[in-house]
């Protein structure tokens, strides 16, 4: 009778799933083959005789077992096969994808102005890897050739890099928590005899939190009684969710968080979607602008950056913070994104407010 190691059947099968949502990897045959045997030679073998009628239900049994051993073993196996492949790449040569990869941001900046170099690498990777796959390519230097052959892909590239994901009132809970440090700046403000405020969105995507703010104070002014002078600027870098923001119209799925009287009062009906009124509108100002090269705004009360640090380095977060300090007023604030977190010096000069809704104070 004839052995069979059902181990290979499990890694295999585990290796077609994670390879679906892994990226930067060569998935030749070649290499599919190299990173299963580097697996297999890691775990323990389990040979079952090939008459064996109930083969399928012992293979599901040891899948459920050990499956998140081999899925490490794995992930290993990638990245050791990934880094060093043992295949060649055209005209001979291996390709150094780190070098590549690299060529390749310093083309988009050279060509395009746009400097993505200071991004995390694994969040570019991924997105760029899709382009790759509708090029049907599979190296960073082919990809390459192919912005370079049709500039139009440059615009296809930079609305994946780019994807931006919004809605009113974004992270409810958070935003009530918002709503009231709106409501302090604006009654502090009142006290001191100053009817105005000036709020910078960066990183604004297609428009929904400015005008999300710019709601927000309009119920608060209202509640207090006095003339109010709200002056909201809007900036991204993507000028085709810019475009969006500015036309103001939005699907259903946008205002979810947005209540029936905030609707009828704020927005209007038009062609399946809902407008914003231009009550609202008058109040937001909105610009194409790269946080990382253009000129920071200046004397801002209020400076909302969420999720938008989740793609940036280290250096990068820490050089956007101090950014943001010399922007602001005395005292002035700094809204982040619930994952996002304060680094290195700038903790010296923020006062945190509300961890939870990543809220912080200028010192």
């Amino acid at each position: 009778m004839q052995l069979r190691n059902i181990m290979l059947n499990i890694v295999s099968d585990l290796l077609d799933q994670t390879l679906l949502k892994t990226y930067d990897i060569c998935k030749c045959e070649k290499c599919r083959t190299d990173i299963i045997a580097y697996v297999l030679s890691r775990i323990p073998a389990k040979y079952v005789t090939t008459d064996v009628g109930a083969i399928s239900t012992l293979v599901e049994q040891e899948k459920v077992e050990n499956e998140a051993e081999i899925i490490r073993k794995i992930i290993e196996a990638i990245k050791t096969i990934g880094k060093y492949p043992q295949h060649e790449f055209k005209k001979g040569s291996k390709e150094d994808k780190d070098k590549a990869f690299e060529l390749l941001l310093d083309n988009i900046y050279q060509t395009r102005g746009i400097d993505f170099r200071r991004y995390l690498a694994r969040v570019l990777k991924r997105r760029i890897s899709r382009r790759m796959t509708v090029n049907k390519v599979k190296s960073y230097s082919d990809y390459l050739r192919v912005l370079t052959s049709n500039p139009k892909e440059y615009d296809e590239l930079f609305n994946v890099l780019t994807i931006n994901v919004s809605e009113f009132f974004r992270d409810a809970k958070i935003f009530n928590t918002i709503r009231k440090t709106l409501s302090e700046v604006i009654e502090d403000k009142i006290k001191r005899g100053k009817y105005s405020i000036k709020i910078w969105s960066a990183g604004c995507a297609s428009g929904e939190e400015p005008y999300s703010i710019a709601i927000a104070l309009r119920e608060i002014i209202e509640k207090e009684g006095v003339p109010f002078n709200i002056s909201i600027i809007a900036t991204d870098i993507d000028d085709k969710c810019l475009k969006v923001a500015k036309t103001a119209e939005y699907k259903q799925i946008s205002l979810r968080n947005v209540n029936k009287y905030l609707l009828q009062k704020y927005f209007m009906p038009t062609h399946g979607k809902y407008r914003v009124k231009d009550e609202i509108k008058r109040l937001v100002t909105f610009y194409h602008h790269n946080l990382i090269a253009d000129t920071h705004f200046e004397k801002v009360d209020i400076v909302f950056c969420r999720n938008v640090f989740i793609f940036f380095n280290r250096s990068l977060q820490e050089h956007l913070i101090m950014t943001f300090y010399k922007a602001l007023k005395k005292d002035g604030y700094l809204i982040l994104g619930a994952v996002e977190t304060f680094l290195g010096e700038a903790k010296l000069v923020f006062n945190e407010i509300d961890l939870k809704a990543r809220i912080y104070q200028k010192i």
